[in-house]
């Protein structure tokens, strides 16, 4: 019987062979037979994925609007946009949406989170963006220039406050192409930090249980470091056009793709779009010219909103450009899917954008965490010589004052610049307040009653750098500086040369300077003359006709400015930019010894001479005080003249 199946066996299988040759042919041309086909290609494994952005905060957590007004508790009641509250909302409902559909979500910001309310108050007890970020369970997120307005020492500290506050912040920090100085002790909490892992020079990877990898750089751009004057001496590699800084960058998108073996690569970027919905521009464009390999540009820095995605193809790859605008007023949806095999988005990406407003209901822990908050700082308000609160009523306004966003007088700067000068000048000399386009940070609308938390946000910027002042009043000290009779009139050409060129070079119109005190007249960029108003004036009605100051390097005038305009002056790239127009403006003690960072801060304007040592104003301290004066202050009203702009002070015949 063995032999039998075997001899059958033997018969079969050559019959088998016989019958494959006839079938598919004996020339070896012909399709291999099925024993011999190869396994099917696997089908591409594609993940969805949402990248929800926020950018810009700026510590916007009652929202954009007045203070007052602002319910997050109800719908249908108020005008605000934005909203901490309200955003939180918003970022859980999407997030729980898109987790039950299967897709893998991440939050993410883009610096400039710092800067803008008076939530600034709490940046040395527990950080209000800070605690958000970590509340929100936000993924990672990077540094823009704002957060080194206080200098590399206090951002350390608010991160380590935030770190030491009972909620920990275990968010990355990603910070790609920043550079710390080893020799330098200024930067040694921030260097702690690096060490430590909270703040990552490099770059960053997020792994799924799926496998998926998920790369992130944290950049900063070339025109946001300008705008960083603290910074130092940290500093940026953020010339996307320079060889070094382009090889810097590419390497580290390499070493994602190549040795990480990355999915997909994400930039946080705090470089910047503009005219992102016309003729896109700017750093981050700038940043996918020159490196490849980059998926998703998560944009920050310029404010403008991404109505739709903005591809930039480099060769042949294609990077995607988003930015959710400012001031938690939006919140940025891009949906995209990630072809694991290939390693490569399997198609353009989907941008949603999100008004938060007044539809949606305000998270109640956000809300909770909110009103916490406030008891905080108005705990700081009432002390004296403050002794007031967020909601306390400074002043009621007769009209629309807004920023226009371009170089041209308007009459928010005018009021603005009257009340530096106000507090600060001189009755023996013509004083002028100069008050630059770039700290200016809000609106007020006609007939708004301005709460003192309204006022703040219009200049809340910086923090003084002396040790003498109270560490919890934030703000950049205003200073009396003196210039000589040809100076004056270089301010006047200043601003007409900011306003010559504004198209050309747009991102100078942060230097346009709003001017108190001082008339000028010119055709173009050449000034046919400037005038000092009386010394009483304050808002420059004419009241007295103002008189032309001469020309000459001897005679010297007070100016009124802040702490964050004098420092960009004193920059290399804004001595240079002034060079190149034609104008010199170097800044003196009243005794004519040139300003340098040796003696800045002995030109402190002084709240209370009496008192010992030095009380500084603020931008936002001169503006409460010529607010709520009476005569010669506004009384609490802001009035329709001189702010509607009915007298001018650049006049351009």
């Amino acid at each position: 019987m063995q032999k039998t199946s075997t001899l059958w066996f033997k018969i079969f299988f050559v019959g088998l062979i016989a019958l494959t040759f006839l079938i598919t042919g004996c020339s070896g041309g012909g399709d291999a037979p099925f024993w011999f086909w190869p396994e099917p290609e696997p089908e591409d494994q594609i993940v969805r994925m949402t990248l929800l952005q926020t950018t810009d905060m700026h510590d916007t957590v009652s929202g954009v609007g007045s203070f007052n007004e602002y319910t997050p508790a109800s719908t249908g009641d108020d005008t605000v946009q934005g909203g901490w509250a309200r955003l939180a909302t918003k970022i859980n409902e999407i997030r729980t949406e898109r987790l039950l559909s299967g897709a893998l979500v991440l939050l993410v910001d883009s610096g400039d989170y710092n800067m803008g309310t008076a939530y600034d108050m709490l940046w040395n007890t527990d950080p209000a963006p800070f605690r958000f970020i970590s509340t929100m369970q936000y993924d990672f997120i990077t540094l823009g220039n704002h957060e080194f307005d206080y200098g590399p020492e206090k951002l350390a500290l608010m991160i380590n406050r935030a770190i030491a506050s009972p909620g920990g912040f275990p968010i990355p920090i990603i910070a790609t192409n920043t550079v710390f100085d080893a020799a330098d002790i200024r930067d040694n909490g921030l260097e702690a930090l690096n060490s430590s892992g909270v703040i990552i020079t490099d770059y960053y990877v997020k792994t799924y249980a799926n496998g998926l990898k998920v790369g992130v750089l944290g950049l900063m751009g070339k025109t946001s470091d300008q705008y960083a004057p603290n910074a130092p001496p940290v500093t940026f590699k953020s010339d996307y056009e320079n060889a070094d800084v382009k090889a810097f960058i590419q390497g580290k998108v390499d070493a994602l793709r190549n040795t990480e073996e990355v999915h997909v690569v994400i930039a946080l970027s705090h470089s910047g779009v503009t005219d992102p919905n016309g003729t896109p521009a700017g750093d981050d464009i700038k940043l996918a010219e020159n490196i490849t390999g980059i998926d998703i540009i998560a944009s920050g820095h310029d404010h403008e909103m991404t109505n739709t995605v903005i591809p930039v193809v480099n060769g042949s790859h294609t990077s995607y450009i988003i930015c959710s605008g400012a001031n938690g007023t939006n919140l940025a949806q891009l949906d995209f899917r990630v072809n694991m095999t290939q390693k490569t988005l399997s198609e353009a990406p989907t941008l949603t954008n999100h008004t938060i407003n007044d539809t949606i209901t305000g998270n109640i822990l956000i809300n909770s965490m909110v009103q916490d908050m406030n008891d905080t700082i108005n705990a700081i308000l009432a002390l004296p010589p403050l002794s007031t609160s967020l909601s306390s009523i400074v002043a009621t306004s007769s009209l629309d004052l807004n920023d226009p966003g371009s170089a041209q007088e308007f009459g928010l700067g005018n009021l603005l610049a009257d009340s530096i000068r106000y507090v600060g000048t001189e009755s023996t000399k013509p004083t002028i307040g100069a008050f630059a386009n770039g700290v200016i940070r809000g609106t007020f609308k006609q007939d708004q009653v301005i709460a003192f938390a309204d006022l703040f946000a219009i200049v809340p910027l910086g923090i003084t750098t002396a040790d003498d002042q109270d560490p919890l009043l934030p703000g950049y000290p205003l200073l009396k500086v003196y210039v000589n009779g040809n100076e004056v009139w270089d301010l006047c050409k200043f601003d007409a040369s900011i306003i010559a060129y504004q198209l050309l070079a747009p991102q100078f119109i942060a230097y346009f300077s709003s001017l108190s005190g001082l008339k000028c007249t010119y055709t173009g960029t050449t000034v046919t003359d400037a005038q000092a108003y009386a010394w009483d004036d304050y808002k420059c009605t004419e009241v007295t006709p103002p008189a032309t100051i001469p020309k000459g390097t001897v005679t010297l005038y007070p100016v009124i400015i802040d702490k964050y305009t004098m420092d960009m002056l004193l920059t290399p790239s804004i001595q240079s930019l002034l060079s190149g127009l034609g104008i010199s403006l170097h800044p003196k003690l009243e005794d004519g010894t040139e300003i340098d960072a040796s003696n800045l801060l002995s030109t402190r304007l002084d709240r209370d001479p009496v008192t010992a040592g030095i009380q500084e104003y603020y931008a936002w301290s001169a503006a409460l005080k010529f607010f709520t004066d009476t005569a010669p202050g506004l009384n609490k009203t802001i009035p329709t003249v001189p702010y509607d702009l009915s007298t001018r002070r650049l006049i351009s015949p």
